[in-house]
């Protein structure tokens, strides 16, 4: 995961608990930090996941990237939509897999799932409040989503 700093953690904490209060518990993992999921793999993979994640974030420095909006996948997830920068790609070449669906990687930071009636509503309201029109990329964690499990996190080093 590409985890956001500090100031966009608080803004998208603030956009959840509005949508949460509005549309009911959603069914997206707590308790994790807001972040741009780079792949997934098999828990069988981790000493080689491990591996990539130091190695990126030796390389890799904090870095802006704008936020063109929100978005959906279909009726079920609402995310705010980071364009795919030049550094954003980079980072997400350390980790091009999709265990788990095996869909195209589409950069997002989740802010509700749901079912249809909960997103639709939860897109309504979004739309009204201030998004955030940039965040910055600080660090890299390696987790379990089910359930959440934090495994290691390092910040980047500017």
């Amino acid at each position: 995961m590409a985890v956001l700093d500090n100031r966009t953690q608080r803004a998208m904490g603030d956009i959840q608990s509005a949508l949460i209060a509005k549309v009911g518990d959603g069914t997206q993992t707590m308790g994790i930090p807001f972040h741009i999921t780079l792949g997934s793999y098999s828990t069988d993979e981790l000493d080689s996941v491990m591996e990539r994640v130091r190695e990126a974030a030796n390389v890799t420095k904090p870095f802006d990237i704008r936020i063109l909006g929100q978005d959906s996948f279909g009726d079920k997830v609402l995310f705010l939509k980071p364009e795919k920068s030049e550094e954003l790609l980079r980072l997400r070449s350390y980790f091009e897999n999709d265990y788990a669906h095996g869909y195209e990687w589409i950069p997002h930071a989740t802010l509700i799932c749901g079912d249809a009636e909960q997103v639709r509503s939860a897109r309504e309201l979004v739309c009204t409040l201030d998004l955030p029109q940039k965040a910055t990329v600080v660090g890299i964690e390696l987790g379990e989503f089910f359930p959440p499990k934090k495994i290691v996190r390092i910040d980047f080093i500017d």
